[in-house]
């Protein structure tokens, strides 16, 4: 006898998960494998046969009938209605139940650790200087969502001039706060440092071996470890 597969929710969560069951299995059984799947006892589950679109067909109120008695079929929903009086579970998905905590405007504008107070050392958003506040503003936000895409150890190609190896840090930086920056670790002593800026280290690699190149300028992913000859002139040139 094939399997059925439901999709099985709760009163207590809003999360739906396909469930395969024999159609000979009783009521009594599907029950206590229920409290695995969605916590509830076996003693106070209520269970509801739905169709595909949400509509009851039936409540499997006999523990001694079989699920494929009450034509539970393939694609069906079977809910379960928790009946426990002392149940927290259900709290947990309703937000209007959780204890907030909330501050008066004006105390979270002195404090100097929230978003706000980024946003106004940096010039961002409403504290922007006029058009070149709003253009640098703009330069950041792209910055953040290029870098959201990259991690440390991706292989990159950086540009002017173009040369390759891999991401050795993403962050800020104090030679120019604010900015994001990533710093590639070359294939080739192409570059102007070894990971440091101002006796500041960012990260580790030779001499002439590290660049800070800003996001958009990098080219992550399917880049090639093969260095090109071009890189080996360069290279050539500047010993």
């Amino acid at each position: 006898m094939a399997a059925v597969s439901l999709f099985v929710s709760s009163s207590t969560s809003a999360v739906s998960t396909e469930r395969r069951f024999q159609p000979d299995i009783e009521v009594s059984e599907l029950k206590n494998k229920l409290e695995l799947v969605i916590g509830t006892a076996a003693v106070y589950q209520v269970l509801q046969l739905k169709t595909e679109d949400n509509v009851l067909v039936t409540t499997l109120e006999d523990d001694s009938r079989t699920l494929g008695s009450y034509g539970a079929a393939s694609g069906m929903k079977l809910y379960v209605v928790d009946k426990d009086p002392n149940a927290t579970a259900a709290k947990l998905d309703d937000v209007s139940q959780v204890e907030k905590v909330e501050m008066k405007d004006d105390e979270y504008d002195k404090r100097d650790d929230s978003v706000r107070a980024f946003k106004r050392r940096m010039k961002l958003g409403r504290f922007a200087d006029g058009e070149d506040g709003a253009e640098l503003s703009d330069i950041i936000a792209e910055d953040r969502q290029l870098t959201d895409n990259m991690k440390v150890g991706d292989r990159c190609r950086v540009e002017k001039p173009t040369r390759h190896g891999s991401i050795a840090f993403i962050g800020e930086t104090q030679f120019k706060p604010g900015c994001m920056w990533i710093g590639v670790k070359l294939d080739l002593p192409l570059g102007k440092n070894n990971g440091s800026v101002n006796g500041v280290k960012y990260f580790e690699c030779g001499d002439k071996y590290g660049v800070f190149q800003r996001p958009k300028l990098a080219v992550c992913g399917l880049v090639s470890s093969w260095i090109y000859p071009w890189e080996r002139t360069m290279a050539v040139s500047m010993e």
